[in-house]
C-alpha cells in the first residue's frame, strides 16, 4: 500500500524516465535517435488513420500578391492640399503649431549667431579684430535689451498691470536686467536678415574684406535657424481651436485613376496611427479641396509585387520547440501559468501557446512607410506538393461581431455616418515610433462649473521665458497680491456698528481662471456653443480684462492684450469629465538620420467638474 501524504493527501508517486541504452562506445549513433523500422511506424501510422488528417503537410513554399499605394497628397483644415514626401513625419507635418521664442531661445540663438562668427574667422583665418567680442559690442546696439523697470509715479494704470506681469517672476526680471548691456536678440537679428535689411548688414561689415565673413556666417545662422525653429504660419495648420483637435485627409491613387481618401477628423492625442483614420466611401467625389481624380504621376505609386517566400514558424519568448530534443528558455514557463476558470483571455492564451503555436507560420514582407496594403492572394505548397489557395479572412465584411479585425478602417459616408463594411486593408503610416516629450510648456483644464452654468479654462502652467514653466496657481497669487499693495481703490466702510449684514454684490476668482459662457449658435434657439469671456479686474477704481496668458487660450487676442476677437469651443468638446490641454515641445530622431523638432498639442480626460466659487448677490452676517 502506497503511503499517503498527510499534507497533500496524495499517495506517494515515483516517475521512471525512458533514456537510451548505449551499446558502444562512441555516442554519435545513439544520439542520432535512428529509426530501424520506417516501414512499421508508416502502417501504424495508417492504421490509426493519422495520414487522412488536413494538417499532416507541412509548408514549404509561398507566393503571395500584394497590391500597395502610397500617399501622394495632405490636406490640413486650415490649408491646401500639399504633395507628401516622408522627409519628416507625418506628426511634425500635422501637429506643429507656431509658438513664439521665449527670452531664453533669444539669447540662445544670439549665442549661435556669435559662435558663426567664430567659424567663419577660423576658415577665413582672420585677425582678432574680426572675433565675436567684436560684433557683439555692434549687435547690442542694434538689437538692445530693455530693462524691466520698478513701478514709477505717473504710470498708467495698463503700464503698471504689465509691468507687474513681469515683476511677478522674478528670475525672469533678474536674467534680463543681467543681460541688458551683455548681449542682444538673436531673433530680432534673424527677422531683419529676413527683412533684408541692408543697413543692419552693411553696419555689421568692417569694409577691410571680412563682407564674405559676415554673409558666410549669416548664411550658417539662417540655415541653423530655420532647421531649429518652425514658424508655420497657423491659417495653415490642422488644429480646430473650435473642436481643440487637429483635422487633416490623405489622398491615395487607387483603381481607375480615383483617388482614395483618408480622413483623420477627431485627433488630438498625439499617438498617430491606423486607428486615426476613416476611408471616405466615395473615392470619385472630391473632398476637402483634395481631388477625386488621380494624376498620371500619381498612379505611379500604385504597384503590383509577386512574392515568393518561404514561410517560417512564429516564434515567441517561452514557446515549445518544434525538434524534441531542443530545450526551451528557462526565463518564460507557460505551463506554470495560474489561471481560474473565469481567465478567458489567458486560458485562450495559453491554449494558443502550447498547443496551437505550431500552427501559425510567417512570410517576411517588407512594407515601405506611408502605403495602403493590400494582399490580394497567397498560394501554400506544402512538402508534398500540394498548392492551395488561402483566403483572406471576412473580417470587416460582415455586420457579425465575430468579423472583428485589428487594423480595419472604418468607412465614412459623405454625410459624416460611419457605417460597415469596414476596409481590411493594412495602412503603414510615416509616424514617430517613439520620441522625446517635455513636460508640459503650457497647460490647461477644462472644467464644468453647474452652480455658475459656465465652463472654467484653468491655467495650470504657463512659460516662465527661461525655457520651463511656471505654475499657473502660484503666479496668479503673486500678481495679485502685488498688484493689490499698488491699489489705490477705495474700501468699503465697514465700521458701522450697528450694521447687521455686509451685502456683496460680487466676488472674484483667481486670475488664471478664464471664463467660456454659453451662448446661442447663430438662428438655432436649442443649440449653444461655449464663448471665451473675461473677468473684471478693478485696479485704481478703473475695470480692465483679464486676458489669457497661454497660447492655448488666446485665439484672436492681439499682442497688445487689449482687443480680442470672439473664441468660442463646441460644447460637446467639453464633458463632465473635463479636458486637459497641454502644450509641449517633441523631438525624435527619423529613418534618414535628421533630427525633427516640433511644438504640438495634446487632450486628455480631466479631472471632473470643478466650481470656482464665484457667488453674486451675498449677504453675510457681520462679525461683532
Amino acid at each position: 500500500m502506497p503511503r499517503i501524504d498527510t499534507f497533500s493527501c496524495e499517495p506517494f508517486r515515483a516517475w521512471n524516465r525512458l533514456e537510451s541504452r548505449p551499446r558502444h562506445a562512441e555516442f554519435d549513433k545513439v544520439l542520432e535517435a535512428g529509426v530501424y523500422d520506417a516501414l512499421w511506424m508508416l502502417t501504424r501510422q495508417w492504421q490509426f488513420g493519422e495520414l487522412h488528417g488536413e494538417d499532416t503537410g507541412s509548408a514549404i513554399f509561398s507566393k503571395i500578391y500584394m497590391k500597395t499605394t502610397a500617399i501622394t497628397q495632405v490636406k490640413t483644415a486650415n490649408g491646401n492640399a500639399q504633395p507628401f514626401d516622408d522627409s519628416i513625419p507625418l506628426e511634425e507635418r500635422i501637429e506643429n503649431m507656431p509658438y513664439r521664442l521665449d527670452f531664453k531661445s533669444k539669447l540662445d540663438t544670439a549665442y549661435v549667431f556669435l559662435r558663426s562668427i567664430d567659424h567663419a574667422a577660423d576658415t577665413h583665418s582672420m585677425s582678432a579684430t574680426n572675433s565675436s567680442k567684436f560684433y557683439r559690442s555692434k549687435l547690442v546696439q542694434l538689437f538692445p535689451f530693455s530693462k524691466i523697470d520698478e513701478v514709477r509715479v505717473g504710470d498708467s494704470n495698463q503700464t503698471i498691470i504689465n509691468k507687474v506681469k513681469s515683476l511677478s517672476n522674478e528670475k525672469y526680471v533678474s536674467m534680463v536686467n543681467a543681460s541688458v548691456g551683455r548681449y542682444f536678440d538673436g531673433f530680432a537679428l534673424y527677422q531683419a536678415i529676413l527683412n533684408n535689411q541692408t543697413n543692419v548688414i552693411n553696419s555689421l561689415i568692417l569694409g577691410n574684406g571680412d563682407n564674405s565673413l559676415v554673409l558666410d556666417a549669416i548664411q550658417a545662422y539662417v540655415s541653423w535657424f530655420m532647421s531649429t525653429y518652425d514658424f508655420n504660419d497657423v491659417t495653415s495648420s490642422a488644429w480646430l481651436p473650435s473642436k481643440l483637435e487637429y483635422q487633416f485627409d490623405c489622398a491615395l491613387p487607387g483603381e481607375d485613376a480615383k483617388n482614395i481618401i483618408l480622413s483623420a477628423d477627431q485627433y488630438y492625442s498625439g499617438d498617430l496611427d491606423w486607428f486615426s483614420f476613416d476611408l471616405y466611401n466615395k473615392p470619385a467625389e472630391p473632398i476637402d479641396g483634395l481631388s477625386g481624380d488621380a494624376s498620371a504621376n500619381d498612379m505611379l505609386n500604385v504597384k503590383d509585387q509577386l512574392l515568393s517566400v518561404i514561410p517560417v514558424e512564429a516564434k515567441f519568448a517561452g514557446a515549445p520547440n518544434s525538434r524534441w530534443w531542443q530545450f526551451e528558455n528557462g526565463k518564460v514557463d507557460l505551463g506554470n501559468i495560474n489561471a481560474q476558470t473565469t481567465d478567458l483571455p489567458k486560458l485562450i492564451f495559453t491554449e494558443y501557446a502550447l498547443m496551437y503555436n505550431t500552427d501559425w507560420l510567417l512570410v517576411p514582407y517588407r512594407v515601405p512607410v506611408g502605403t495602403l496594403c493590400e494582399i490580394k492572394g497567397v498560394v501554400v505548397t506544402d512538402v508534398f506538393g500540394q498548392q492551395f489557395f488561402i483566403k483572406s479572412a471576412t473580417q470587416g465584411l460582415t455586420d457579425n461581431w465575430a468579423g472583428w479585425g485589428m487594423y480595419n478602417l472604418s468607412t465614412l459616408n459623405p454625410d459624416g455616418i460611419r457605417n460597415t463594411p469596414t476596409d481590411t486593408r493594412l495602412l503603414v503610416l510615416p509616424n514617430v515610433v517613439k520620441n522625446l516629450e517635455r513636460e508640459p510648456n503650457e497647460e490647461v483644464y477644462f472644467v464644468r462649473d453647474e452652480m455658475t452654468n459656465s465652463v472654467w479654462a484653468i491655467e495650470s502652467f504657463l512659460p516662465d521665458e527661461l525655457g520651463s514653466s511656471l505654475d499657473g496657481n502660484n503666479n496668479a497669487r503673486a500678481f495679485s497680491d502685488e498688484l493689490q499693495q499698488l491699489d489705490t481703490t477705495p474700501v468699503a466702510n465697514d465700521t458701522d456698528v450697528n450694521a447687521m449684514f455686509r451685502y456683496t454684490l460680487a466676488n472674484t476668482v483667481p486670475e488664471n481662471w478664464i471664463p467660456f459662457i454659453p451662448v446661442h449658435t447663430d438662428d438655432k434657439n436649442r443649440q449653444i456653443k461655449l464663448q471665451r469671456a473675461s473677468m473684471p479686474r478693478l485696479f485704481n477704481n478703473e475695470f480692465t480684462h483679464i486676458r489669457p496668458l497661454t497660447q492655448l487660450l488666446r485665439e484672436g487676442i492681439d499682442d497688445d492684450d487689449i482687443k480680442a476677437k470672439a473664441y468660442f469651443i463646441n460644447e460637446e468638446e467639453v464633458p463632465r469629465a473635463g479636458v486637459q490641454l497641454s502644450a509641449t515641445f517633441q523631438r525624435t530622431r527619423w529613418y534618414n538620420g535628421s533630427v525633427v523638432n516640433w511644438y504640438g498639442y495634446r487632450k486628455q480626460v480631466g479631472r471632473g467638474e470643478g466650481s470656482s466659487g464665484l457667488a453674486y448677490d451675498k449677504v453675510d452676517a457681520v462679525k461683532k
